[in-house]
């Protein structure tokens, strides 16, 4: 498992070294306003998703290896074509009725709906996938999805010099259109036609799962992105791209605690031994913490002069944001190990009362900081949110387990034992 955990480590690394790229062109080319509107379309998506993904989330991959392929393939796909559509109208209509529910920005309703088309039916790929433990596959798909974008964003900023949103759109949607064409490539000889008997009781037992899943899910992304709404409220559309490239910036320490926990999760999917589940968790907690600490360290200690040549003037206040962010962020990447453990033995509830905790504090402190302090008010009540969610899950994973606080010191041989898997990865990759 340590194996495709540095393999997913190495490739999203590769996505955040070129999504940073494309952060830095779009703030320059577009300006703040302008990169605003991109991260509120790409909220509005997300919310469709999340809805999606009740069904071709991640119940996909707990199930997986517990049902046919085929039978799970064909109710994700449906759901997800006929969700799409129906949320995205109800999205529309309650703009409409009221401009203050407004979640899709203004003159963007078509992108958004075949933007989330794309990323939703590309997400039931990638759920299969995971659940089959095709993480190398899944890995190399997102590297070709992030590079397409990056190169489509290249070649409509200084080929055809169209420097607007919707460039922007057709860079990231044209690379999950190749992302999809690609992963259904390799589904494909999994999808073996089986018999549909009993479609019904799989989808309760999908929905049974996957509600709590979801919930927690959209509970969370309202903690990451509800403030973006709050600061369009409040401070106007150029602080939404401050606060954007901040929140992206500060969120680059997640990659390490992401793609642990996938591999993670894909794994405890397919593991019955409870010792295992918790040992292994443990472990993956304490380096989380550890590098995430590390890393939001060197971002705090980059001057500001250095983010306003990569950003612009406009981004001045980046860093200040990402320091509002810095507790929160740390200790979130270690709520996301606990998730995908509390996910991988079936106890997904956990979660949904974590994400419930911090939505509490993400929109009672949202209400009242943004408009004392702007895009730092919103920083500090995500950083608030994070950390209270972060101490339930921890409570509980210690009421489980029956480990102690003092559990929790990183060991040498834990150490040790990273560094090892680390090496041999190398020499196998030399040898080959």
């Amino acid at each position: 498992m340590f194996k495709k955990v540095i393999g997913t480590i190495g490739t999203r690394l590769v996505n955040a070294l070129l999504a940073f790229i494309a952060a830095s062109l779009n703030a320059h080319c577009l300006g703040a306003e302008k990169v605003g509107t991109i991260y509120l379309l790409i909220f509005s998506v997300t919310i469709i998703q999340l809805f999606n993904n009740f069904v071709s989330g991640g119940a996909l991959v707990y199930m997986t290896p517990r049902t046919g392929t085929f039978r799970l393939f064909v109710p994700a796909t449906i759901w997800t074509l006929v969700m799409t559509g129906i949320l995205t109208a109800f999205l529309h209509l309650l703009g409409q009725w009221s401009p203050t529910l407004d979640i899709i920005p203004e003159g963007y309703l078509w992108p958004v709906l075949f933007l989330a088309f794309a990323i939703s039916l590309c997400s039931v790929n990638f759920m299969l996938l995971l659940g089959h433990e095709k993480v190398k596959a899944y890995n190399i798909i997102n590297l070709v999805q992030i590079t397409t974008l990056f190169l489509i964003l290249l070649l409509f900023l200084f080929v055809f010099e169209k420097r607007t949103v919707m460039a922007y759109f057709w860079a990231i949607f044209l690379s999950y259109v190749v992302a999809y064409v690609i992963s259904l490539a390799i589904l494909i000889p999994m999808l073996k036609p089986e018999p549909m008997g009993g479609i019904k009781q799989l989808m309760k037992e999908i929905l049974r799962f996957g509600t709590f899943v979801q919930v927690a899910n959209i509970f969370q992304q309202l903690n990451y992105r509800l403030s973006l709404k709050f600061v369009d409220a409040f401070q106007g559309r150029a602080a939404v791209g401050v606060l954007s490239i901040g929140m992206t910036l500060a969120e680059g320490l997640w990659l390490v605690s992401r793609s642990i926990s996938m591999v993670q999760f894909s794994r405890l999917s397919n593991e019955k031994d409870d010792q295992y589940a918790a040992h292994i968790t443990l472990s993956f907690a304490k380096v989380t913490w550890i590098i995430t600490l590390a890393g939001m360290g060197i971002l705090l200690l980059i001057p500001v002069s250095v983010y306003t040549f990569v950003f612009g003037e406009q981004f001045v206040q980046v860093r200040n944001v990402i320091a509002s962010l810095s507790v929160g962020i740390v200790a979130l990447s270690v709520s996301m190990i606990f998730s995908s453990y509390f996910s991988g033995i079936n106890k997904p509830f956990h979660n949904t009362i974590s994400s419930a905790i911090g939505l509490v504090f993400t929109v009672g402190l949202g209400f009242l900081l943004v408009p004392l302090w702007g895009i730092i008010g919103a920083g500090i009540a995500a950083t608030c949110s994070y950390t209270m969610a972060t101490l339930y899950q921890f409570i509980i994973f210690i009421r489980m387990t029956k480990l102690t606080p003092r559990d929790f010191l990183l060991t040498r041989e834990e150490l040790q034992l990273v560094m090892t898997e680390i090496r041999n990865i190398k020499t196998n990759a030399t040898s080959r």
